[in-house]
Order: structure tokens, then sequence, then C-alpha cells
């Protein structure tokens, strides 16, 4: 094995670990619109416990906490929003996921949901 595979693994590893603090971020300002103390939000608490354990640094952090408690400016306010649909062959399916621009988001999920059928609005 030569030095470009050593480094492309590294490569590979910091590529995962950057999309799994992308994720539990997402996660942890959505949470933090309900309050910046984890004391007080127990949804709040739950994320941070979580990038605890991912091993996310203090101020990525402590960073997403005030993006998402509105003490940052530039924050991207993320929205959870709920899909249900109809996977081939009629199989229930609930989409859970967080967005800054449910109209790109309901697109991506009408091509998802193309042999099926997306459940209306309401």
């Amino acid at each position: 094995m030569g030095a470009q595979w050593k480094a492309k693994h590294k490569e590979v590893a910091a590529n995962a670990k950057g999309k799994i603090f992308g994720k539990l971020s997402k996660e942890i300002m959505v949470a933090a619109r309900n309050g910046a103390d984890p004391a007080m939000n127990p949804r709040l608490r739950l994320a941070v416990e979580q990038a605890k354990k991912a091993s996310m640094p203090r101020d990525t952090l402590e960073r997403a906490i005030k993006k998402g408690a509105g003490l940052l400016d530039g924050g991207v306010n993320f929205e959870k929003v709920t899909y249900e649909g109809f996977a081939p062959h009629r199989v229930p399916i609930i989409v859970e996921c967080l967005t800054d621009n449910v109209n790109r988001t309901i697109s991506s999920m009408r091509v998802l949901f193309r042999k099926g059928q997306l459940g209306a609005s309401g």
C-alpha cells in the first residue's frame, strides 16, 4: 500500500467524522431554539450528550448552541418537518427531517417517492 492510500484512509475518516458533526450540529441548533441551557432543555441535553459521545470539539458544540439560540449572527434556521408517503407495494413510510428550505426538501421527497405516493399536506 502506497502513501497515497494511507492519506486517502485518513481523508475518508475525517469526512465521515465531519458528516456526523454536521448532523449533530443541526440537531443541537434546532434543540437550542427552546433555550440555550441544557439543564432546562432536555432535548438540548440529549443532543449535547450525543455530541460528546461522538467526540465533538467543545468550541463547535458551543457555537452550534449559540447559533440555535440566536446569539450569533448568520445562524441558519433549521425547521423540523415530517412527510408521510407510500413506497412501492403500498408500504407506509414516515420521514422526519431537518431543513433550512422546505421547498427544496419537498421536491427531493417527491423524487424519492416517485414510484410510490407522497401524502398530501394538511
